[in-house]
């Protein structure tokens, strides 16, 4: 019976993973919209201080890692762990670049931190979890 709830438990983070990486992928296609489009209907997502170059990789990447869980996650694809280390790997890089060459917040730091923890659980979670171990294998 324990061992039914702990199942349950993960199986539960893993529908909030995929959850989240919806969202992603939507606040992904969103952020392109705002670039091609002179105005959207809704309060843009892209910081304006980021130039276009950082733009196009900051959207790519979150586009790259939510498909990736997605597509992971439905598929049961063995390679998802793996995949989601390179893309949180593609974010995290991203991340540097924008929190020391273009935010002016005084919190940038601690977003960074929150940002680059938020990675490393999920991903000890797909690596080092037996629920996630069994999933995608």
């Amino acid at each position: 019976m324990k061992n039914n709830t702990k199942h349950k438990k993960m199986q539960y983070i893993g529908y909030t993973l995929v959850f989240i990486h919806g969202l992603l992928l939507f606040w992904a296609i969103g952020g392109f919209i705002e670039m091609i489009l002179p105005k959207v209907p809704w309060k843009p997502f892209t910081n304006p201080d980021f130039p276009f170059w950082v733009l196009i990789i900051h959207w790519s990447s979150v586009l790259f890692a939510s498909l990736s869980l997605l597509y992971g996650y439905f598929s049961q694809w063995n390679k998802t762990p793996q995949i989601m280390a390179v893309a949180y790997g593609l974010m995290a890089l991203v991340c540097i670049i924008e929190t020391f060459g273009y935010m002016t917040s005084k919190t940038k730091y601690l977003a960074m931190g929150g940002e680059f923890l938020t990675y490393t659980v999920i991903l000890l979670l797909l690596f080092k979890s037996k629920y996630f171990i069994a999933y995608f294998n």
